[in-house]
C-alpha cells in the first residue's frame, strides 16, 4: 500500500496528527469540579476553577491537621490533588493524585473521583475527601 519512504514518513507524522486531534476536540465539558474534604466531623467543600497555571492551586486548611489543594489543568486535561499533614516545621506530603479529564469521559451527568482516605503520621487523624465534576 505504502511504499517503505512512505511508511517512515507516516511514522514521523504520527505524533503530529494525534496532537492535531487532540487539539480539535472540544475542551473537558463540565462545568464545575466540586470537592469535599471531611475531618473531625466537620465538612470543608472547595470549588476547583479550571486553569492554564501549573502553578496554580486551590488550597484549603482543613482543621490544623490538614491541607487540601486541588488543581484542574485543563491544557493538560487533568484534575490534580494534593493533601499536605501541618508540621511545625513544614507541611508534609501525604497523598497526592492525577484523575483525566478527557472531553470523551463526561458521558453522565455527575463523574465521581472516588472516596480517598488519608492519614496523618499521629493515630486516629483521618482525612476523607471526594471530588465530583457536574457535566453539561
Amino acid at each position: 500500500m505504502f511504499a517503505k519512504s512512505d511508511n517512515v514518513t507516516m511514522k514521523s507524522a504520527l505524533p503530529v496528527l494525534v496532537s492535531l486531534a487532540w487539539l480539535s476536540c472540544p475542551s473537558w465539558a463540565a462545568q464545575t469540579v466540586n470537592c469535599e474534604a471531611e475531618y473531625g466531623g466537620k465538612a470543608h467543600r472547595i470549588v476547583v476553577l479550571p486553569v492554564d497555571d501549573v502553578f496554580a492551586f486551590q488550597t484549603l486548611d482543613v482543621g490544623q491537621r490538614f491541607r487540601f489543594s486541588a488543581q484542574w489543568l485543563v491544557s493538560r486535561a487533568k484534575l490534580k490533588t494534593f493533601v499536605h499533614e501541618l508540621d511545625e516545621r513544614a507541611p508534609v506530603l501525604l497523598h497526592a493524585a492525577e484523575y483525566p479529564m478527557s472531553a470523551g469521559a463526561c458521558t453522565s451527568k455527575v463523574i465521581d473521583f472516588g472516596l480517598n482516605k488519608v492519614y496523618s503520621s499521629e493515630l486516629e487523624r483521618e482525612l476523607f475527601f471526594q471530588c465530583t465534576a457536574a457535566c453539561e
